[in-house]
């Protein structure tokens, strides 16, 4: 399973969950914090050509919820997001650069299956494009199938600094995967063709927090 370079997300097999690491998991000085996340994850990743051969759209779809145990309460995440851009390279112009993300996705909107082969995200998210300076909602109904087989792979990192000491403990599961379906800005399908590359995965990230203010 390659890294997905693109937007800066990686390939859920190969890196931790680090951004999952909420706020509320920094430690006061001299305090011994302890957060577990547990659960499923999806990218990918989509390139289309207008018939001009003009304007290119890139659109990105991400998702993963779970379970965030922060000693000694544990609390549900489920958050899904969308990224658009949008370049004219016969007039070097970019059109649309926009994005969204959600945290309240409501139940049955992602689903991974248990054995990590299919995957589906049904929402709205709001976007912000920095070109046009407005926000619009975009409708994301996408779903992947497993083509791969099934990659394990875990990492265990000690990272200090200064006052601070942090343990990460890391293993997933994951599998390349086909996405198709539509992201639509309520006048045209962003995505009309298959991604370019797409994954489903489980992750179980350890963090334990050392002093860190």
């Amino acid at each position: 399973m390659n890294a997905l370079l693109a937007k800066g997300a990686c390939a859920i097999v190969l890196c931790g969950a680090a951004a999952l690491l909420p706020s509320s998991a920094a430690a006061a000085p001299g305090k011994v914090t302890e957060v577990h996340l547990r659960g499923p994850l999806v990218n990918a990743s989509f390139s289309t050509t207008d018939a001009t051969g003009c304007v290119t759209t890139d659109v990105f779809v991400s998702a993963n919820s779970g379970t965030e145990q922060d000693q000694p309460g544990s609390t549900h995440y489920a958050v899904a997001s969308v990224q658009i851009y949008q370049y004219d390279a016969c007039t070097d112009t970019t059109l649309r650069d926009a994005t969204g993300l959600t945290d309240t996705l409501p139940a049955g909107a992602f689903q991974v299956s248990q054995q990590v082969d299919l995957a589906s995200l049904h929402t709205a998210i709001v976007v912000s494009d920095l070109v046009s300076g407005a926000s619009s909602t975009v409708t994301v109904d996408v779903g992947w199938v497993g083509v791969g087989d099934v990659v394990r792979n875990h990492s265990n990192t000690n990272d200090i600094y200064p006052g601070c000491h942090i343990i990460n403990r890391w293993k997933g599961t994951g599998r390349d995967a086909t996405a198709t379906g539509t992201v639509s800005d309520g006048a045209t399908n962003l995505i009309p063709a298959s991604s370019d590359f797409a994954e489903i995965g489980f992750v179980h990230d350890g963090f334990e927090i050392m002093g860190c203010s």
